[in-house]
This record gives C-alpha cells, sequence and structure tokens, in this order.
C-alpha cells in the first residue's frame, strides 16, 4: 500500500507539472509516452515526460517513472522507480543535469551527470551518464536508441533498445543492469507490439526475465 500510494503521488505530481509547462509556455508541449507491457510473469509500466522551464529553452525538466509488480502483487516484488531531473542545455545536443531519484528501496538518492540527446522523425538517441551520491557512490548510465521509419502516412515500424547499468565506485560490483526491447507497429498516437525485460540485481545478478505485448500512447 505504501508503495502504490508513492506510485499515485509520483503520477499526481507529473501531470501537475505537465500542466504547469502548458500554461507557462507557448510552444506546443513535446509528446509523453506512457507504455505498460503485459509480460508472461509481471507488468512493467514505463512513463517519460521532457518539459521547458524557461521561454529560451536553456533548462528543461526531465522525468522517467518505471515501474513493475508480479500477478500475485508481492509487496516485494513492486518496483517503482522515479527520476526526476533539471537540464540545463549545453549545445550540440548535450545538457548537464542535476536532480533526484526515489527509488523503492534506497530511498532518495541525489544525482548528477550528463545527457546526449539527438531525435528525429525516424531516430531517437539518448545517452545519460550519472553519479549516484546516495546511500553509496555509483555510476549509472541509461541509453535508449529508436528507431521509427514510415510505413504509410500515419503508420510507422517501432523498435527500441533500452540498457541500464549500475555499478558501485568504491567497490566496483555490479548493483542493477537492464536490457528492454521492443517491436512493434505505431498508428497515430498509438504504438502496439512484442517487448521483452531482462533485468539482473545485485552483485550477483540475481536475474528477472519478462516478455509479452506491450502498448504505448503519445499523450
Amino acid at each position: 500500500m505504501k508503495n502504490g500510494q508513492f506510485f499515485l503521488f509520483g503520477i499526481l505530481f507529473l501531470l501537475s507539472t505537465t500542466t504547469y509547462s502548458q500554461q507557462a509556455l507557448t510552444a506546443p508541449p513535446a509528446p509523453i509516452p506512457a507504455e505498460v507491457m503485459f509480460g508472461d510473469k509481471r507488468t512493467n509500466f514505463q512513463l517519460i515526460l521532457s518539459k521547458p522551464i524557461d521561454a529560451r529553452g536553456k533548462f528543461s525538466f526531465f522525468n522517467v517513472t518505471n515501474g513493475a509488480v508480479d500477478y500475485k502483487n508481492k509487496a516485494d516484488e513492486t518496483e517503482i522507480v522515479v527520476v526526476n531531473n533539471v537540464l540545463y542545455d549545453l549545445g550540440h545536443n548535450l545538457k548537464a543535469s542535476a536532480g533526484a531519484q526515489w527509488h523503492f528501496k534506497l530511498g532518495l538518492v541525489p544525482l548528477m551527470g550528463l545527457q546526449f540527446f539527438k531525435a528525429n522523425p525516424t531516430w531517437l538517441i539518448i545517452v545519460s551518464p550519472s553519479i549516484c551520491l546516495l546511500p553509496g557512490t555509483n555510476m549509472e548510465t541509461v541509453s535508449i536508441l529508436e528507431y521509427k521509419p514510415s510505413l504509410g502516412q500515419k503508420t510507422r515500424l517501432y523498435t527500441r533498445a533500452q540498457v541500464l547499468y549500475n555499478q558501485s565506485i568504491e567497490d566496483g560490483l555490479h548493483a542493477r543492469s537492464g536490457y528492454t526491447f521492443r517491436a512493434g507497429i505505431t498508428h497515430k498516437k498509438f504504438t502496439y507490439g512484442v517487448g521483452m525485460n531482462f533485468d539482473y540485481y545485485g552483485p550477483s545478478k540475481f536475474e528477472k526475465l519478462n516478455s509479452g505485448l506491450f502498448v504505448r500512447v503519445s499523450l
């Protein structure tokens, strides 16, 4: 129940932030992709939000919310990680980032780093290395590659590869890694297809695999 309350609070916060950004800036808002995968072992959820803060677009707010829950609704199998960063545009598709994540096990984790972002209608590339400052000092890198060629006037192929890797700087031990793959068809605002998640936890790299069908909508 406690995790569910935090998750609800995070969604309400995102919605309020989106409303504020739309009122404060006249530029058309960027789409907000929200995705759910119904896998054979559990359900995965991801929402990504990116909004400019100032009129010049030098500062922006970036959020990634990831969640997972098994079908027996076990508390120890429920995962929620909410990452909030303020970005400053350094030019050449590079941004400095600072913020914090709320982690379902670690609590509040301050972080700082860089983000490389480049996108067009066919390609999207994000590489975001950061240093997590608490409870230990860890290096974390998130990379996303999307390929979305046009198949028609309102239809596109959708493919995505996403990699997460987190390792302790102090002892060099593996903390968390994950590999996400999606393939489907986008029609207007909706995307449907198949997906696979490979998740690994702790120094022993305890493995959790999940595959199934996903649906994604651009809000």
